[in-house]
């Protein structure tokens, strides 16, 4: 029986074990997509313990570049850089791969600098211009996959990847959402994927490691309602695949503008989500395959190669949560772990075109700069406010050698992250992942926690303090409508409390209510859901570009809420609500109304701080009303400046 920690081979490469990290595009390149010092010191980090590190998607050509600052192997010029990257990764005991792709439509002309290319004109984007590329223009981007090839070897990675998911252009020309129209040799949808096998192996010699990173299932019909790939074809092409001489298969799925929450599965996902998919390969191919998605949990890690259901465990967001994932597996170190939540704040990050970042590791792609480095001179800090905001604070100050004290006016820490991962049908029990780490990481550190203690200005007195963070986070904003005797009206957070009765008939609303709705639904409840505007009304935590929202409206369409849009709420009465929309005012049954209206600052302790006299911070919610990532980042930020 094969573990994770087994050397295996793929084609004549030898790797030590079967951890891997999927190329992740981190956005951290120079304007030229050049490998600069912030790429060779984050991927120098993570290479420890790995047994193959693929480098991050790299364009072949300027025309397929899809991100502001993404990684290039488009000229010559890009092998310098890529060999000391390459050098790095060796000298920390992994192989390193290259991953190559060309973005077709995913390309925006702002980045480009001219129209972006498909196999044919159907855009990717809603108001995108495409053009469909010719015989001979396809024939050209084969070649650059090629000579790429030909750079990423003489820069010395041992193995290349080609993109072949989430949109890419060989998705492009897999899939029949976009390959429309051809009457080349190129409406067959395989064949530029099997001409870019072809050119690697031309250019780099077919003895060169090479895998394919494949999305087996589109998930259009499902999700669309479109014709999309499907597993059974893309069982055909990775067969295809081997006959050529492929090395190993990495199975995924999704795609990017269509289906992203498959492509980027987020904490509403199940764990080890494409598992199924590698599965059913392996009982077809002779070569490697290789999974990935969501794979945070030691132990599934483990237990999915102990069961043959794969070959190598690939991660990507995991890995940007805590870089010595694999080594602290190794060592057998699995308490100490920072687990990804599937917040996907990274992948908002990336999609607005900035460089990833994490709420579970601040310091990530900035690990030198923001090194906790020992303070000069130890201070005593008190911290008021146990949400993650403070947890933070607490844990970069301390680090640093603070003597460090925790204030908290509740029985628990977490905060508001703590009440957000305990929907009752809704899985998001993994932002919890983030404040057990860090009560862990304080108690270790030696933080002295003080629950249910009200910080007053006798106690900061008394407490004498250097500095002074404040984390108060914030409070839940409440019903500015007549509610009239004998109503029933639950706020949002009691039912995260899990401290409220819900009947059968149901009335949400507020900006924070979607994710309630979707809970109540998955119940059996007859949900309403009311909101002001003409399309749904995301919380500021839900972000466009996480891959949250389309799995949430999903729950909502499945469970059949009713949605009302452009209407408010005018009164609450004893059974039944007054509401008004587009045909007027309206009087609906109701035997529960559930108010989700979100939050609003708490900061009475920080403008009670006489500030001149002492140094105070103020981070998170208490600051100004965001997601968890700000009061995460801020915390830390404050933590290690002190």
């Amino acid at each position: 029986m094969a573990t994770v920690y087994d050397p295996i081979k793929i084609g004549s490469l030898q790797l030590k074990n079967r951890f891997v990290e999927a190329a992740t595009v981190k956005n951290f390149a120079d304007v030229n997509g050049r490998v600069n010092s912030r790429y060779l010191n984050n991927f120098e980090l993570e290479a420890d313990g790995l047994g193959l590190l693929i480098v991050t998607m790299s364009f072949v050509e300027k025309q397929g570049q899809v991100f502001r600052a993404q990684l290039g192997v488009q000229d010559d010029k890009s092998i310098h850089g890529l060999s000391d990257l390459a050098d790095r990764i060796h000298k920390q005991g992994a192989k390193a791969a290259l991953q190559i792709a060309h973005g077709g439509n995913l390309c925006g002309e702002g980045i480009i600098g001219e129209m972006p290319v498909g196999p044919s004109s159907i855009p990717q984007w809603p108001g995108q211009t495409v053009h469909a590329l010719t015989t001979e223009e396809v024939e050209k981007i084969v070649i650059k996959y090629g000579e790429a090839a030909a750079r990423a070897k003489e820069a010395g990675f041992d193995a290349l990847e080609l993109h072949a998911c989430h949109g890419s252009l060989i998705l492009q020309f897999l899939s029949p959402i976009h390959n429309q129209g051809r009457t080349d040799k190129y409406a067959d949808p395989p064949t530029f994927l099997y001409e870019c096998i072809a050119a690697v192996q031309k250019y780099a010699g077919k003895d060169y490691p090479l895998g394919v990173r494949l999305t087996c299932h589109e998930f259009m019909g499902e999700d669309q309602g479109l014709p999309g790939l499907m597993f059974e074809v893309v069982k055909k092409y990775a067969l295809n695949c081997e006959k050529m001489g492929v090395h190993y298969i990495h199975a995924s799925a999704g795609r990017i503008g269509h289906t992203p929450d498959h492509a980027f599965p987020p904490l509403y996902t199940p764990r080890g989500v494409n598992v199924k998919f590698a599965e059913e390969l392996k009982k077809i191919l002779k070569i490697p395959v290789m999974t990935v998605g969501r794979f945070q949990d030691p132990i599934l890690i483990e237990k999915v190669v102990e069961d043959g259901r794969a070959d190598m465990i690939a991660m990507c967001r995991p890995i940007i949560a805590d870089p010595h994932l694999p080594k602290k597996m190794i060592e057998k170190r699995f308490e100490e772990i920072r687990k990804c939540m599937g917040c996907n704040w990274c992948l908002d990050r990336l999609f607005s075109q900035v460089s990833v970042e994490c709420p579970m590791n601040p310091a990530y792609g900035w690990e030198k700069e923001y090194e906790l480095a020992a303070a000069a001179k130890a201070k005593k800090v008190m911290v008021i406010g146990g949400g993650v905001g403070g947890m933070q604070a607490a844990y970069a100050a301390a680090k640093r050698g603070h003597d460090v004290t925790l204030y908290e006016r509740t029985g628990d820490l977490g905060g508001q992250v703590l009440l957000a991962s305990q929907f009752p049908r809704l899985y998001t029990r993994e932002l919890y992942n983030l404040p057990k780490w860090l009560i862990r990481e304080l108690k270790v550190l030696g933080v002295k926690i003080k629950l249910n203690t009200e910080v007053t200005a006798e106690l900061i007195e008394e407490g004498n303090p250097d500095e002074i963070i404040v984390a108060t986070g914030a409070n839940e904003k409440k019903i500015d409508v007549p509610v009239a005797e004998g109503s029933k009206v639950v706020y949002l957070w009691d039912y995260l409390r899990h401290n409220a009765e819900i009947g059968t008939k149901v009335v949400l609303f507020g900006i924070e209510a979607i994710e309630a709705a979707a809970s109540l639904s998955k119940e059996g409840k007859r949900v309403i859901l009311l909101q002001s505007g003409p399309a749904l009304e995301w919380p500021v935590y839900i972000l466009g570009g996480a891959a949250r929202r389309e799995p949430l409206a999903r729950d909502l369409k499945y469970g059949k809420v009713d949605i009302r849009y452009n209407t408010s709420l005018k009164e609450i009465g004893a059974g039944y609500v007054i509401v008004k929309g587009p045909s007027g005012e309206e009087k609906i049954e109701a035997d529960t109304v559930m108010a989700a209206l979100g939050r609003e600052s708490e900061n009475k302790v920080y403008n009670g701080i006489n500030i001149r006299e002492r140094r105070a911070h103020i981070v998170g919610d208490a600051k100004e009303v965001r997601n968890m990532a700000r009061a995460s980042h801020e915390g830390y930020w404050v933590g290690r400046k002190i």
